[in-house]
């Protein structure tokens, strides 16, 4: 007996979808749930990045009138069949054995609760009795989750990007797994019904650095010793907490974490610095203005008898405001360009 014959025979099936998406993938996700029927043969759990005081409408609207049961994610519930599980605000949506486990981990690519976490808590307790979806949405968050779902024997679908309002998730997936079916949002729901309960695929390899990093999501192993053991260390810093950043390398996935724990792609650190950036020329700009204010306050108080020092303190204010006016037209340059 070949051995994905003797999982079957031992009972093993699909009955996990997990189910990612960004920008766009509301709507996506509210059809798939409406397409689904009462006695869904499988557990399902989603991540959408929204605002956190969306999050519980979210379910709200999508578990409207649908035929499967919905629920908000709450910690220690169990994991049931026939159940769609949305992930709650601000918390990681991890599974864990037979339950659901919220964390308030370090971000992941800028977002909490983000795709790539369940993906990976999925591909250790779950195996190729998973399948993780990748819906319409920016950036890339779930790519890397998938390639460690499917490296663990779990299957893959992606939003086909012709279609997908926006392409960048879904296509970064597909770069990360290659072999990942590929099917429209519409499509998604029949094929999760046909894959539930169907036998489960040969199980592969859960590596100690996925582990690893699920344990960091539940804020468990984040040390510089544990960073260390999973990539090399970079020039760069973190935006969120200034900490030296180590690169992880998967293939054609790479990318970063510092020791306590945030994490990103490389499209999500491109974006973090940008915001960083931005950030750092208002302060500069705040810090200016400010300066120039003093200054113009100390002149207005000195008498005509302090004349070397208030001339020092006018040329020391026009420095101030020609810098303040560079600051100001880096910003409108930055503006202009995207």
């Amino acid at each position: 007996m070949r051995q994905d014959d003797a999982q079957a025979a031992a009972g093993r099936t699909v009955d996990t979808f997990l189910i990612g998406g960004s920008a766009g993938a509301f709507n996506v996700v509210k059809e798939i749930v409406h397409a689904l029927p009462e006695d869904f043969g499988a557990a399902v759990f989603v991540v959408l990045h929204t605002g956190s005081a969306d999050l519980p409408r979210a379910h709200e609207i999508i578990g409207f009138r649908s035929a499967i049961r919905t629920r908000l994610a709450e910690d220690g519930q169990p994991i049931e069949k026939g159940t769609v599980t949305f992930a709650a605000p601000d918390r990681h949506l991890l599974l864990g054995r037979g339950h659901i486990h919220l964390a308030r981990g370090p971000r992941e690519n800028l977002f909490r609760p983000a795709i790539d976490p369940l993906f990976r808590s999925a591909a250790v307790y779950k195996r190729s009795q998973a399948v993780g979806i990748v819906l319409t949405g920016m950036l890339d968050d779930g790519a890397a989750g998938l390639r460690q779902l499917r490296r663990s024997g779990g299957l893959a679908i992606v939003q086909d990007p012709k279609e997908a309002p926006f392409p960048s998730m879904p296509a970064e997936a597909l770069k990360a797994v290659e072999e990942a079916e590929v099917l429209t949002g519409e499509k998604i729901a029949a094929r999760m019904i046909e894959l539930a309960g169907s036998p489960a695929p040969q199980e592969g390899e859960v590596t100690e650095q996925v582990e690893l990093e699920l344990m960091i999501a539940d804020l468990e192993a984040n040390t510089m010793a544990n960073a260390e053991r999973m990539g090399e260390l970079t020039p760069y810093n973190c935006p969120d907490c200034n900490g030296v950043l180590w690169e992880i390398k998967d293939g054609p996935v790479v990318r970063y974490r510092c020791h306590t724990g945030h994490a990103y792609s490389r499209l999500a650190l491109n974006e973090a610095q940008e915001e960083a950036l931005e950030r750092s020329l208002y302060e500069s700009l705040r810090a200016h203005r400010g300066r120039i204010s003093v200054i113009r306050r100390m002149l207005n108080d000195m008498t005509n008898d302090e004349g070397d020092a208030k001339k020092r303190l006018e040329e020391r204010a026009k420095s101030y405001e020609e810098d303040a006016r560079a600051i100001e037209m880096i910003i409108r340059k930055r503006a202009d360009a995207v």
